[in-house]
């Protein structure tokens, strides 16, 4: 398993952000899922046990902050790091006071989302 490439699931409502950032990370190399909701989360996350979750603020139907809440509250996936993004003037200090790992400002360049994610990544232990 030493060789399996990192896995990333993007849950953002706007398809053109989920595939500007699946564009980006595939060609990192990374393994990149996504969803447009939260629904069927959980069975995403025993499925796929990403090593990272970038996720939306705001979402439709959903408050990307209560659901970074339920993670990291939770003994079965508080593992998993959540970097949350928003272009919402007020979001870093909530996303943060929600148990997010990290937080990215919309817009972002591609140099300001690879550091985030690389910053947010645990180490890879092989």
């Amino acid at each position: 398993m030493a060789n399996r490439k990192r896995h990333i699931l993007i849950i953002d409502d706007n398809e053109d952000i989920v595939n500007m950032m699946r564009l980006m990370l595939q060609m990192k190399n990374y393994d990149v899922s996504a969803q447009m909701s939260v629904t069927g989360l959980e069975e995403t996350l025993n499925k796929t046990w990403p090593d990272l979750i970038i996720m939306d603020m705001l979402l439709s139907g959903a408050d990307g902050r209560v659901v970074c809440r339920f993670l990291k509250d939770s003994d079965h996936y508080n593992h998993i790091p959540v970097l949350m993004i928003s272009a919402h003037p007020s979001a870093k200090k909530e996303c943060i006071d929600a148990g997010a790992d990290a937080f990215l400002e919309k817009p972002f360049d591609m140099q300001e989302f690879f550091n985030a994610v690389g910053n947010t990544l645990p180490l890879k232990q092989d």
